[in-house]
């Protein structure tokens, strides 16, 4: 087995040899001074054990013939009979290789900072000092006889372990690193702390004067005892029972102390006094060490989690950030797309196969506008930036603006739709704009997994204490394995065939039941057998009052309404549009003079400035992503400029709650969000014109 710490390793096994033996017998011939007189000849402690265990610890196992031959010659050369001294060297070599051995085995570290390691050094000193005390007991008894001296084995024993447990740990931390660096204030604690242990133990040990009052200073030695275990950790312990068995031994065999070495059993109350002692404060140093490690490590897990909670959360508002942006960049595309279809619904000399391309060209531009909205709803959501706007509404109302919203996409599916709505107010307490889209996207994805000229039906009942609205369609189905992860979002990428797709309108469903304190179920019976979802709302525990219904919030696009029957809704207006995307602001100027509103178009900041001041419009149209300064502070000049004369409408690809809160600070009377229909337009018009 290799050595734990092979120290020094350039020294050759001779050299190494060497050292071992004269250190061994040097420490040898020390302890013998630790034999009291007129005893058995056990020894009250017996430091050259802890010097040979650690020597085989560091050095290597196979040195154990150096410890054998360094206390051979010591104790033969102090009158010990030949074959006592044999015995003695060979007891005490087979001590330091069981221990060795024991600590090798159980993974002792000598820095001693877990209990593991103190509790291996406490087995490894009982085990290996008994077999020692037994060997030497049975020479003595081989040699001096008749008898064998319990007496003696049992003083050798206690003797030895009492030694590995006091002198062991400062010999192998000390040993094993025997620098160290301090701060001065430190090593004046260190000072004060280990003088006052040595103060207290020349007292107790060389005085007469071993306690203050009636209180013993062993009391009060544990006081600088336990200081030393929780400021200092395993060296300053090593170092405190060191100086506890070598300042308290010395004094009971050459003081003045109130213990008599001559009395029967004092040596033993020493022993175990200081093996008591050892125990203790080597378990409570080892459990402090091993608690601060765990405290560091905890620490250290705790930062990780912070730092990497930290970049889930960077990397999360860098991806909320993009799709932000995104959805601004994919906007402002959609919005000329948008107003040329509305352009050529303006024309009545257009074919009908052009119209009903043009139809189904305005479904799919809602169907996207309407992603880009569900998407950014549900990014809002996982950061907690999304509140709800509750207010007391009635179930009837939210599912008939519901199925205003999708009727242009189910009737351009070719479906037939049913509902079964009870006559009777149903009051719920809820945002209708939010709550809307739960219904809009059940009914949106109930036409999509529909084939052409399916049946879709919508049913609400009252059910105990909910509300509960069920949406059916005997359409494609959804399989039992894709049931339980049908509103996860992106659960349905990389499918095929049924149900394939983002389910982001599912997912927005589900988050914005919830957030209504609601849920929503999905059923299905297998592939071809339609589905059914099921949306479970609390009815409040007061009956609300009736509030004033809000302005529909423009979630679609483009209506199913003709523009014609939309036109001059605001009477004639001065309109100034601008937007760095020259080909939007064309088409919506064109759309608004077909209307009969005055025009003028700008697609800076700045040129907006100089053409406000030529032309005073009655309304700009401002989008906010300008080249040069942007449209807050473009209405805040405008503002400055014209004062009450004119108002201001953000007309941006820019569409989350901030965005809207920005414009209203900035002065803007309304936020349209791209890509907006003409209808919109003319309805915010018509409210600037009335107000």
């Amino acid at each position: 087995m290799q050595p734990y710490f092979p120290n020094n390793p350039a020294l050759t096994y001779s050299a190494r040899f060497v050292l071992l033996a004269l250190v061994y017998a040097g420490v040898a011939w020390l302890s013998l001074t630790f034999l009291p007189a007129g005893t058995s000849g056990a020894s009250l402690v017996w430091p050259v054990s802890a010097i040979g265990l650690a020597g085989l610890l560091f050095w290597g196992l196979n040195l154990w013939p150096a410890l054998t031959l360094g206390l051979f010659v010591v104790l033969a050369s102090q009158g010990f009979a030949p074959p006592v001294a044999a015995g003695v060297a060979v007891g005490n070599t087979i001590e330091a290789l069981i221990g060795a051995y024991i600590l090798m085995r159980v993974g002792f570290h000598p820095i001693m900072s877990r209990l593991r390691d103190t509790l291996g050094l406490i087995l490894a000193a009982i085990v290996s000092s008994f077999v020692s005390a037994l060997i030497i007991a049975t020479a003595a008894a081989v040699v001096y006889g008749p008898f064998f001296n319990i007496e003696l084995l049992t003083g050798l024993w206690i003797g030895h372990t009492v030694s590995l447990l006091s002198f062991g740990p400062f010999v192998l931390r000390w040993g094993y690193r025997p620098l160290f660096r301090k701060t001065w204030q430190e090593v004046l604690e260190g000072i004060a702390v280990f003088g006052l242990i040595f103060v207290l133990v020349f007292f107790l040990f060389w005085t007469p004067h071993g306690s203050l009052g009636r209180i013993s200073l062993i009391y009060i030695l544990i006081l600088p005892l336990i200081w030393a275990s929780l400021r200092t950790g395993p060296r300053g312990v090593g170092l405190a029972l060191f100086m506890l068995a070598t300042v308290g031994i010395s004094g009971i065999l050459w003081g003045y102390g109130p213990v008599d070495a001559s009395q029967p059993g004092a040596l033993f109350g020493v022993q175990t006094l200081i093996g008591t002692l050892s125990l203790i404060f080597l378990l409570f140093t080892s459990i402090t060490e091993e608690r601060k490690e765990a405290v560091i490590a905890l620490e250290g897990h705790v930062g990780q989690l912070e730092n990497a909670l930290e970049k889930i959360s960077s990397e999360d508002r860098a991806k909320s950030e993009f799709i932000a942006i995104l959805a601004h960049e994919l906007r402002n595309p959609l919005s000329p797309v948008l107003s040329g279809l509305e352009i050529l619904k303006t024309r009545e000399t257009v074919a009908d196969e052009v119209r009903d391309v043009h139809r189904m060209m305005g479904a799919h531009l809602n169907t996207l506008a309407r992603l880009l909205d569900d998407l950014l709803d549900i990014t809002r959501i996982s950061q907690n930036k999304f509140t709800l706007k509750k207010e007391a509404t009635t179930l009837q109302n939210i599912l008939g603006r519901s199925f205003e919203m999708a009727e242009p996409y189910l009737t351009s599916r070719k479906h037939s739709f049913t509902k079964d709505i009870p006559p009777q107010d149903i009051w719920i307490d809820a945002d209708p704009v939010r709550l809307s889209q739960v219904f809009v996207n059940l009914l949106n994805n109930a036409a999509k997994y529909t084939p052409e000229g399916g049946a879709i039906h919508l049913m609400a009942r009252l059910e105990g204490k909910e509300a509960v609205v069920r949406v059916r369609d005997n359409g494609q189905g959804i399989p039992s394995s894709r049931l339980r992860t049908i509103f996860e979002p992106f659960a349905g990428g990389g499918a095929t065939g049924v149900q394939a797709g983002l389910h982001i309108g599912l997912s927005l469903a589900r988050r914005m039941a919830e957030l209504h304190e609601g849920t929503i179920e999905a059923h299905s019976g297998g592939v071809d057998e339609g589905s059914e979802f099921v949306v479970r709302l609390p009815l409040p525990a007061v009956a609300p009052k009736p509030a004033q219904e809000p302005k529909p919030e423009s979630r679609t696009r483009f209506s199913k309404d003709t523009v014609q029957e939309h036109a001059g809704t605001a009477g004639p207006m001065s309109v100034m549009v601008v937007d760095d995307n020259e080909a939007a602001a064309q088409m919506l100027a064109t759309l608004l003079t077909h209307n009969g509103h005055s025009v003028t178009i700008a697609h800076t900041g700045l040129a907006a400035l100089e053409e406000a001041q030529k032309s005073r419009p009655q309304v700009a149209l401002l989008d906010i992503g300008l080249p040069d300064i942007d449209g807050y502070e473009v209405g805040r000049r405008l503002r400055a400029q014209m004062g009450g004369d004119i108002s201001l409408v953000a007309l941006t690809g820019y569409g989350q709650d901030e965005d809207r809160q920005k414009a209203k600070d900035a002065g803007f009377e309304d936020h349209l969000v791209k890509p907006v229909s003409i209808v919109d337009v003319e309805r915010t018009l018509a409210s600037l014109k009335k107000a």
